[in-house]
Order: C-alpha cells, then sequence, then structure tokens
C-alpha cells in the first residue's frame, strides 16, 4: 500500500478508538499504528481499557470542549487517573475558540489546560494540543508556563506564522488529509521531520485508513514519495511519543 515504511507501518498520530463501534475495532485495517487520544474522563477510562486489549500507544487529557461541558469541579480526580496511568502523552487539551464563546469560558479552558501543562511537567510528558481558532494563544500559555518539553499540535489549522513559531518552541505538526490554504503552506514550509499525519477518526475520517489521505496530501506538495513520507512521519511520531515498531 501506498505509504507505507520499510518496516510496513504507518502511523496515525491521533484518532479516538474509544468512539469506534465494536465491528470498527475488530477489524481495524492493517499496517498501521494508531495512536488513540482520550479528551474526558469516560473517554479517558475506556481509551485506557481499548489501548491495553490492543497493544497501542495512547494519550489521555481533558479537552476544552470537555471543560465547557462538565466544568472542572472533578478535575483533581481526572488528573490523578491520568497520573496513574502513565500514557505516552498528556492530551487531548488546550484552548478552543469555536465552542468557547465569553470570557468566563475562555478563563475556565485557559485555567484547566495550565493545569494540564502542569501535569504533563511533573509526568515528564509530552502534550498533544487541541487549539482551534486559537493557536497564537495556546503557544503563549506554553510560553507563560516555561513549558520546555515536546508537544504536538493535533489537527493545526492555522497559519505558517503559527506553524514556524511552534516548530521553533519544540512542536511538530500534525497534518490531516483536508485540503486548505493554510495546510498547503504549511506543508510546503515546513521540514517533513516536523511533521506527523492523523486522522482524528471516527469525526474527520471514519477509520485510520484516512491517514493515507495525509500521507498522498504531504506527497503532492513536497515531491517526496508517499513510502518516504509513510516512513519518516511513522519515525516522527515514535520518537515523539517514545514508542517502538
Amino acid at each position: 500500500m501506498a505509504g507505507k515504511s520499510p518496516e510496513g507501518k504507518v502511523v496515525d498520530a491521533h484518532c479516538h478508538l474509544d468512539s469506534f463501534k465494536k465491528k470498527q475495532l475488530e477489524a481495524l485495517p492493517e499496517g498501521i499504528i494508531p495512536v488513540t487520544c482520550g479528551y474526558s474522563h469516560s473517554s479517558n477510562r475506556k481509551t485506557v481499557e481499548i489501548a491495553g486489549e490492543l497493544g497501542v500507544p495512547f494519550c489521555l487529557g481533558i479537552a476544552p470542549q470537555t471543560v465547557l461541558k462538565e466544568g472542572k469541579e472533578n478535575l483533581g480526580e481526572w488528573m490523578q487517573f491520568i497520573a496513574d496511568n502513565r500514557p505516552n502523552a498528556v492530551g487531548e487539551v488546550g484552548l478552543d475558540r469555536h465552542w468557547g464563546k465569553t470570557r468566563e469560558d475562555f478563563e475556565l479552558e485557559e485555567g484547566v489546560f495550565r493545569e494540564m501543562i502542569f501535569l504533563a511537567q511533573k509526568l515528564e510528558l509530552p502534550l498533544v494540543i487541541h487549539s482551534r481558532k486559537a493557536e497564537s494563544w495556546c503557544l503563549d500559555v506554553l510560553e507563560e508556563t516555561g513549558w520546555k518539553g515536546r508537544f504536538m499540535m493535533h489537527f493545526f489549522a492555522g497559519g505558517l506564522d503559527d506553524a514556524r513559531r511552534a516548530v521553533d518552541m519544540g512542536g511538530i505538526i500534525s497534518i490531516i488529509g483536508l485540503h486548505s490554504k493554510h495546510r498547503k503552506k504549511i506543508i510546503r514550509e515546513l521540514p517533513l521531520g516536523k511533521m506527523v499525519v492523523e486522522t482524528d477518526a471516527p469525526y474527520v475520517t471514519r477509520n485510520i485508513d484516512g491517514v493515507f489521505e495525509a500521507i498522498e496530501y504531504i506527497s503532492k506538495l513536497t515531491g517526496f514519495p508517499e513510502r518516504e513520507v509513510g516512513e519518516v512521519t511513522a519515525k516522527n511520531a515514535s520518537e515523539f511519543f517514545r514508542f517502538g515498531f
């Protein structure tokens, strides 16, 4: 299959297997290592279970959309669960100006994001960041908290300046197969070594084999063969999340 690395594997750096139907989980496409990500306490619990059953890398976090829906009354319990289960990264976490509408919403989101950053610092784990319409804001908060670790900008939809800023700060950019002017510029301008590919399945693509759409997109814009794109992005993801093939 196009896009596969020499080892026969590519990596979907961000999906939500906890939201897959049972039949989908029983018939996942071969040749793809999915990194499954939680976004709420209930999602995190299911993510731990599925990752254990499948033997795949996983992330645990409290996403901004969860915070807006559920508040932060139980944040201490949620954070303890994350710490106890030692994920490959803390995520997804971050900020969102699409669902957040008021100053109170933004203050709530940022307060929890800062707590997630401090948790990741304590656990010495990287961050997987949700930044919908809030890319600069997320990077500002990282700088204000003194973040020096690894981080991934999941489903990045911002501009080239913020992408470059993220890379300069030590981040990597996660590319999805949806075409846009901003994404096209980023793919053409950033080094392949600073990119990973994802699906955000089942919310954006239906299954993790949608990762090949992102690989094909990068290949067409950069001129790198799909096989090389698959190989390099898989290596980038394995180094970021620290798992082996």
